[in-house]
């Protein structure tokens, strides 16, 4: 905005929050602009979208590897797809499982979804489609907590409440290896390492292993040192290192050769760490927490990036980083799916209703921003140059009538 012609802060500065840099410098500049009744905000919200209605209680999601798509598993026993920008669905709900999903992956090619289930089975999805291409793969004796596939897209992983872990063929639903036994309580995580020949478990009873995903021999000593049940765990992009969240409401950052701390733990949470991903990068760390905040934290000094970024209402069960690192997707018990500013880490500002309408949200730079003139809903959309129009509905046709002011 700051080098946009003049037209751009007529349409775009009443909706800019109140204490914006933009707003701060500009708004003397333009006094006579229109002015926004109610709604507007002080800061820019570090959500850039909010996807509500989504099947239940969330307990899993991921992104695609390109980013584009978001795949989410609920309580209600179903799978959706939605597209990452406008929060749609791009397909009908995924029905199979009887009970609730507990966890869902995209395979790194993006063609499959494979989740896993309460009702102990693990399915293999097309991702277009919806229609199952393996499965139910049955031999967990209990809930399955967590699924991954592997780099090469030909193997799945999953970790369960029966203390087991299992490595499937991603085709025919055949047991490759396994179960891997060792943990003494629920196997809550499971993932591949980048090159797929190891695979990390994080377990209620607080320890973290190390497995040669081939012969399922444990590659070094559990790593010790959280003081509760371990939830989630990841590897770096690289291999090198194993990020932990506890319900101690600590990370550790751990060698992923030696079990050896290499950072933390990160202080600072106020309730368990439900789930935790690095960024493509390597530079950060995103965690999500049972008090609803999500937390981004740096790699290199464990000191806080961004939050305690408040919207979510519930526990948050799942985070992920898009693959350009600027974006951050989030799934939580409230039954919504966010999309957050990697960067920013503003609390004061969240979804606004608006005329028994869906949620308002306001996104900063590329998007819409949306605010109330009057009895007028009124959208600024942002993209080379700035269109402003007004809404109101029209009860006697049940519909809206737009008219466009710039």
């Amino acid at each position: 905005m700051a080098k946009s012609a003049p037209h751009v802060y007529l349409s775009a500065l009443p909706f800019a929050p109140t204490r914006s840099p933009v707003s701060t410098h500009y708004s003397s500049s333009f006094p006579r602009i229109l002015g926004v009744e109610r709604g507007r905000l002080s800061h820019w919200p570090s959500s850039e979208m909010v996807i509500p209605n989504v099947g239940g209680e969330v307990n899993s999601i991921a992104l695609s590897p390109d980013g584009q798509r978001i795949v989410s598993g609920s309580q209600d026993g179903t799978i959706r797809v939605w597209n990452g920008t406008t929060g749609e669905t791009e397909a009908d709900s995924f029905t199979g499982h009887t009970s609730w999903v507990c966890s869902v992956a995209f395979s790194p090619d993006g063609q499959r979804i494979a989740s896993g289930s309460h009702d102990r089975t693990i399915r293999v999805w097309n991702a277009m489609t919806g229609e199952t291409e393996a499965g139910p793969l049955t031999g967990h004796t209990d809930w399955v907590v967590s699924v991954e596939f592997s780099p090469d897209c030909q193997r799945i992983v999953s970790g369960s409440s029966d203390q087991t872990i299992r490595v499937w063929n991603a085709t025919t639903g055949e047991t490759e290896a396994g179960p891997f036994t060792g943990h003494t309580d629920w196997v809550r995580s499971v993932t591949f390492s980048p090159d797929g020949q190891r695979i990390v478990s994080g377990s209620s009873d607080r320890t973290i292993r190390v497995w040669n995903a081939t012969t399922g021999e444990m590659e070094a000593d559990p790593f010790a040192g959280h003081t509760d049940r371990v939830l989630s765990v990841a590897f770096s992009p690289d291999g090198q290192r194993i990020v932990s969240g506890s319900s101690d409401r600590t990370i550790r950052v751990w060698n992923a050769t030696t079990g050896e701390t290499e950072m933390g733990p990160f202080i600072g949470h106020t309730d368990s760490v439900l789930s935790v991903a690095f960024s493509p990068d390597s530079r950060r760390i995103v965690s999500g927490l049972q008090d609803g905040t999500i937390r981004v934290w740096n790699t290199t000094t464990g000191e806080t990036e961004a939050g305690p970024c408040a919207g979510h209402t519930s526990p948050v069960w799942s985070v992920a980083f898009s693959p350009d690192c600027q974006r951050i997707v989030s799934g939580s018990d409230d039954g919504t799916i966010r999309v957050w500013k990697a960067t920013t880490g503003e609390t004061d500002a969240g979804p606004f209703i608006g005329h028994g309408r869906r949620p308002i949200y306001w996104t900063h730079g590329f998007g819409r921003i949306c605010g109330i003139l009057g009895r007028w809903s009124v959208h600024c959309l942002i993209r080379t140059w700035i269109d402003l129009y007004v809404e109101r509905y029209d009860r006697k046709h049940g519909n809206y009538r737009t008219r466009r002011l710039y």
